[in-house]
């Protein structure tokens, strides 16, 4: 499908990744989920009372959803706006979701907060980042849509015959119709290995079809090259692969991951190998 699914809470957080999803769904021709979860409060489901409740709060949270889809289908009337509303646990039943309609992408939001609700909203992007197969754009508290022109992808350039996930790749870039710009980043040669050369090559052979250009940065800090790339090349969207086992890794782990997300000024796009 030819669809962007946004999962909701109605929050702040939540609301400004889904005026993003809107601006992109606009500018290329893409339909929009609306997409919450009402989730399960108690361990014991089996609870009576706690079973009672359920139809009566997804039912108001339906009806919330589709007041919100007609007032932006007033506004936006060149979108098609789809709503969807479950009970269940979150990544569950989105990833059930995501293998029933097949969305080009997920769009879910993050704060550079970092407490209260934010910090609930940005432990689930990153949650579904790490856990789910699927493409998702993370959205920062500040960021605004811009037409995609430069992606920024961060390869370590290990095993890329089987790690990297380039149906996705050339699917983004044709969507996108933007160049990719392939960021390594090392430091000492600590990650140079007899095969980094040959990976090299049949990376470029794999981009053949896809604009594209390899550069590489002497850094210790992976964090603070990126950031720097990003503003040198004005990308607009940062590629990254929560895969284990890479030199990235480390970007998705816990505190750093929370880090890496909270304080990009620019969407990522997390990738999973095909």
């Amino acid at each position: 499908m030819n669809t962007i699914l946004v999962p909701t809470d109605f929050s702040n957080v939540a609301d400004n990744a889904l005026n993003y999803a809107i601006s992109m769904a606009e500018h290329y021709q893409l339909d929009l989920i609306l997409y919450h979860v009402v989730q399960m409060t108690s361990p014991d489901v089996t609870e009576q009372i706690h079973l009672d409740f359920i139809p009566e709060v997804t039912q108001r949270a339906k009806q919330k959803l589709i007041e919100k889809v007609t007032k932006l289908q007033t506004e936006y009337p060149k979108i098609s706006f789809h709503t969807k509303v479950e009970y269940g646990l979150f990544l569950e039943s989105l990833k059930t979701t995501c293998e029933d309609l097949g969305p080009i992408c997920m769009v879910m939001g993050i704060s550079g907060d970092g407490d209260g609700m934010d910090k609930i909203i940005g432990s689930n992007a990153l949650n579904v980042m790490t856990e789910l197969k699927f493409p998702l754009i993370i959205v920062p508290k500040h960021a605004t849509f811009k037409p995609i022109e430069n992606l920024c992808f961060a390869c370590d350039l290990k095993n890329v015959l089987s790690s990297t996930p380039i149906v996705a790749l050339k699917a983004f870039s044709k969507l996108f119709n933007a160049n990719m710009h392939i960021l390594n980043i090392d430091y000492n040669n600590k990650n140079y290995t007899p095969d980094t050369q040959n990976d090299l090559i049949i990376l470029n052979d794999m981009l053949d079809n896809i604009k594209h250009e390899f550069h590489f940065i002497v850094d210790d800090n992976v964090q603070h090259a990126i950031d720097i790339f990003v503003n040198d090349h004005h990308a607009d969207m940062l590629i990254m692969l929560p895969k284990k086992h890479s030199f990235f890794a480390s970007l998705f782990h816990k505190s750093q991951s929370k880090e890496m997300a909270y304080h990009s000024h620019i969407p990522l796009l997390a990738l999973h190998q095909d």
